[in-house]
């Protein structure tokens, strides 16, 4: 056993030290192996490029993928590229080449049809003795008549059933403490009639408003003094809201208000008021009889409680010398009943 157990051994050791193995170091034995394995893949990419294709209706790729088109997206594309000839597009067409044919006319000369001055308002080269005469088309261009102001309606207006017509109103109104009874019936009554009143106002009449007391107060616009306004829809809504301010008191002083009032040249004046003291003296009334001059109408409208008294009433004098009219009303029946 010993002596077969050494044999064994130098024989190991002999294998050992003739191997091939001991003789390569193991770094080159990593090299080798991954060279080979680089190998192979360059053999399999250059298969992959040896001129293989995916068929007659397919297309080479450098990753070797196979793309399908299909006959409807041949269509789709040709149908994108030929622009569409639309309706619109026709119509659009007739338009630019009837504007082309239009532009490429020489001018003509407008004709300008006779035009009737009562529409635009008088100039200064109308007669003053015909009002309603006819403006020619050379007149009605000029400047000087084409600034001139519109000729103002006449309709008709109704206060406390005082109706009359004209271009120009004046509406005076007492607003002393009086008009706080009974129960404020009468200065509530005031404003919704005078309210309604400019209502039927057509825009190319004219008015003013005065509030007085012992002090009058007329209706100014942006600031400016007082004057005649166009009833125009915003004159209108700062008439109401110049209305509704007005709050009754002091006492009462007729003749300075139906002077401003007649300042302003109205043709209608309605005045009201439920003073029966101070009566307008005899000379008051001869006063305002003369400077009106028979140009303004003046219409009265009294308020008072029980039955009226026309007689030795200023406020009657003042309607038949100014060819107006009065009427009475009994405040009483203004209160609302609950």
């Amino acid at each position: 056993m010993p002596a077969a157990f050494t044999e064994m051994e130098q024989r190991t050791a002999r294998w050992q030290t003739n191997s091939p193995l001991l003789v390569v170091p193991s770094w080159a034995a990593s090299l080798a192996i991954h060279s080979l394995i680089l190998l192979i893949l360059i053999s399999s990419l250059n298969r992959c490029d040896s001129g293989q294709t995916g068929g007659d209706e397919g297309e080479l790729r450098s990753v070797g993928i196979y793309v399908k088109q299909s006959a409807d997206a041949d269509q789709a594309e040709d149908s994108e590229q030929e622009p569409l000839e639309s309706p619109e597009n026709q119509q659009l067409s007739q338009s630019r080449e009837q504007i082309s044919e239009v532009m490429e006319q020489p001018p003509v000369a407008p004709q300008l049809p006779e035009l009737n001055s009562r529409l635009l308002g008088s100039g200064p080269t109308q007669a003053p003795g015909n009002p309603t005469a006819d403006l020619t088309t050379d007149q009605l261009m000029s400047p000087s008549t084409a600034l001139a102001p519109p000729v103002m309606g006449a309709g008709n207006v109704n206060f406390f059933d005082a109706v009359d017509s004209g271009k120009r109103f004046v509406f005076v109104l007492d607003c002393s403490g009086s008009m706080a009874a009974p129960q404020g019936a009468p200065i509530r009554k005031a404003r919704s009639e005078l309210i309604s009143s400019l209502a039927g106002l057509n825009h190319q009449q004219q008015f003013q408003i005065i509030f007085y007391n012992t002090t009058t107060r007329a209706m100014q616009h942006r600031g400016k003094s007082a004057e005649l306004l166009y009833a125009s829809d915003i004159n209108r809504t700062l008439a109401r809201q110049f209305i509704q301010s007005v709050e009754p008191d002091g006492g009462t002083d007729h003749l300075p208000a139906l002077k401003r009032a007649l300042s302003f040249n109205p043709d209608v004046i309605f005045f009201l008021t439920d003073a029966k003291h101070p009566q307008l003296s005899s000379a008051d009334l001869n006063d305002i009889h003369e400077e009106n001059g028979g140009r303004a109408k003046i219409h009265c409208i009294e308020f008072g409680e029980g039955y009226p008294v026309k007689e030795g009433n200023s406020l009657d004098k003042l309607a038949r010398q100014n060819k107006g009219s009065y009427r009475y009303y009994n405040v009483r029946k203004f209160i609302k009943r609950p």
